[in-house]
């Protein structure tokens, strides 16, 4: 199956969910046997959040769906992060995806914390913009994080955005295994 036309979702804001809301995406569209990418940005693949381990980091959770991860944390979480080969990696990996895009390799792919990563700079907007240019017209994209740029929203076919209205961070309830990781 291939989609005849592809759209672009951007799910932002400060509330929980913008990953949660893209892997539904990905497994619903892996089960139809579309091919799904999920490059996940800031999350470390040598510390393995629940939707990579519970298929092993090697092996894919499902037929049709690949994660990648670079091993960069962000510098709000490690103190000692080196900004430009942040964006090296950044932008080394969205040059690959740039590549597998000229194949069609995939038919959804799913930018986990992208938009952290335009909000702080390691990618600009006119780079980024520039991918979604060479965007196949079937491919289906998602793109998650807080700070999701005006630019990207208001390109988007899908803007969601997720709003915090509780969250047991206010009582001081740590993230949980399984639940928020």
């Amino acid at each position: 199956m291939r989609l005849e036309k592809g759209l672009l979702h951007v799910y932002f804001g400060d509330g929980k969910g913008k990953t949660t809301a893209a892997l539904g995406q990905a497994f619903r569209s892996a089960g139809r046997g579309l091919g799904v990418l999920v490059l996940q940005f800031f999350k470390p693949a040598s510390n393995p959040s629940g939707e990579c381990a519970w298929g092993g980091q090697a092996s894919p959770p499902r037929p049709g769906i690949t994660f990648r991860r670079l091993e960069q944390r962000h510098p709000f979480f490690d103190r000692k992060a080196d900004k430009s080969l942040i964006r090296a990696q950044i932008l080394g990996a969205l040059e690959e995806l740039r590549g597998e895009w000229e194949r069609e390799a995939w038919d959804l792919v799913v930018l986990d914390e992208i938009n952290i990563a335009l909000r702080d700079g390691y990618v600009t907007w006119g780079e980024f913009s520039a991918l979604l240019d060479a965007r196949p017209a079937r491919l289906e994209l998602v793109c998650t994080g807080r700070g999701a740029p005006p630019e990207l929203i208001q390109r988007a076919d899908y803007a969601t955005e997720m709003r915090k209205v509780r969250h047991p961070m206010e009582r001081n309830i740590a993230a949980r295994e399984g639940v928020e990781f």
